[in-house]
């Protein structure tokens, strides 16, 4: 009786995709993309690196190990970073697997908020109801709550060439509205409200 032993070579898997830039609808070049592999309890592995071409792609080719999931980010100057997971159980070596994404400019809004004739007891409100959610320079999306005299100004992230706007409304009193701007990529936009 004869026992042989076969070791079988590792398979090669492609993940590849389009990064698009939203501000302008093109696809978003130069821009470092990493990939990493991650296993529970381990630190992140970089297994590859590239830059995106002129048509926005991007494309891995590595060997496939047994790992909890993949990690592609992307970073551009002047654009917010991508950071996105894909599952071990949704790559398949038997095809490529493409991935698009997408990203935006940075630019700001500067909310100026003036009530020169108020009162100490004025409350004034305000929601954002178009933006930017979900990053620590973002409009909270809870109601924003301003007491008394103010002469103040707040700005926030948004995504650029993109709607931010909010509503507003001084308790007790029928001055109330909305508020909206299209925040310039790469810029910072005022919003001036005198109430």
């Amino acid at each position: 009786m004869s026992t042989y032993s076969c070791q079988k070579g590792k398979a090669k898997v492609t993940i590849k995709g389009i990064i698009t830039d939203t501000s302008f609808a093109t696809p978003l070049s130069d821009a470092t993309v990493d990939l990493y592999q991650i296993e529970s309890g381990v630190s992140d592995e970089l297994i590859g690196q590239t830059t995106t071409n002129s048509n926005g792609e991007y494309s891995f080719t590595f060997d496939r190990d047994q790992t909890e999931y993949y990690r592609i980010t992307s970073t551009k100057n002047d654009y917010y970073d991508l950071n996105e997971s894909i599952s071990f159980s949704d790559i398949t070596i038997n095809n490529d697997n493409v991935y698009d994404f997408s990203t935006a400019a940075k630019s700001w809004v500067k909310l100026r908020f003036h009530n020169p004739l108020g009162q100490i007891t004025d409350v004034f409100k305000y929601i954002k109801q178009e933006g930017k959610s979900g990053c620590d320079d973002c409009c909270p999306e809870t109601e924003q709550v301003l007491n008394g005299i103010i002469d103040t100004t707040i700005v926030y992230a948004n995504n650029g060439n993109e709607i931010f706007s909010y509503h507003y409304f001084v308790t007790g009193t029928t001055n109330q509205g909305l508020k909206s701007t299209t925040t310039v990529a790469f810029d910072t936009t005022l919003i001036n409200l005198t109430y």
